[in-house]
């Protein structure tokens, strides 16, 4: 599917990029892990048509799968799902709360985002979703969109991450590669990642994951 195609088929056709507000924040790529060797290569091996991020944050990750793209003339998109409202980590911990910025009692995350994807200059190439993971999994089915690649970045708790795998599993096509971060075979700051992706990997029979610095990865059988 196209950028224009997915536009269609999740926005109505309405370009959520359409007409950026003048007062653009400041740029700020802040994140983890946001350039990764399994994410260029997903790119260039795989030369996706459709990449789905689940918890993109202020678009860091985003942005390196959607410049690889251009770079290696890859005529694919990222879907870049988030509710923008954070996670358990998120208002748990003051540090990441700050990140929030809340304004009158709601984040304000979502304008960041929004402002690094335009200075960027990848609108062309970047397709938000503000919806749970969840929802916007079932939008998809829906819709009839399959990813070639995903990388999941969302909730850190056992369970959170087992439902994220649960749902999102069906979205990805036969073949194609499916990428989580905060994987540490070590345990971690997030050990729960950990249990759910071999857990899902047990349950389903396939090879792997294949760990590196963070991140695993594996693949759907065809």
């Amino acid at each position: 599917m196209t950028r224009q195609d997915l536009i269609a088929a999740l926005w109505h056709g309405r370009d959520p990029f359409a007409n950026p507000p003048a007062d653009l924040r400041a740029a700020d790529l802040q994140g983890w892990r946001s350039i990764h060797p399994y994410l260029e290569e997903a790119v260039i091996e795989l030369r996706p048509r459709v990449v789905i991020e689940i918890g993109t944050w202020k678009g860091a990750s985003a942005l390196f799968l959607a410049r690889t793209m251009a770079e290696h003339d890859v005529a694919g998109s990222v879907i870049a799902v988030d509710t923008w409202l954070g996670a358990v980590d998120h208002w748990a911990d003051a540090g990441l709360f700050a990140e929030l910025a809340t304004e009158h009692g709601y984040p304000s995350l979502y304008r960041t985002f929004l402002a690094n994807v335009v200075r960027e200059g990848m609108t062309d190439r970047i397709v938000p979703l503000p919806l749970d993971s969840v929802n916007a999994a079932e939008l998809l089915r829906l819709r009839g969109v399959t990813a070639d690649v995903i990388h999941l970045d969302a909730g850190h708790e056992e369970a959170s991450v087992a439902a994220d795998l649960r749902a999102w599993w069906p979205v990805l096509r036969p073949g194609g590669l499916l990428i989580a971060d905060d994987y540490d075979r070590l345990g971690g700051r997030f050990p729960g990642v950990t249990r759910a992706v071999d857990a899902f990997c047990a349950e389903i029979g396939v090879q792997g994951p294949w760990s590196l610095r963070g991140k695993c990865k594996f693949t759907k059988p065809d």
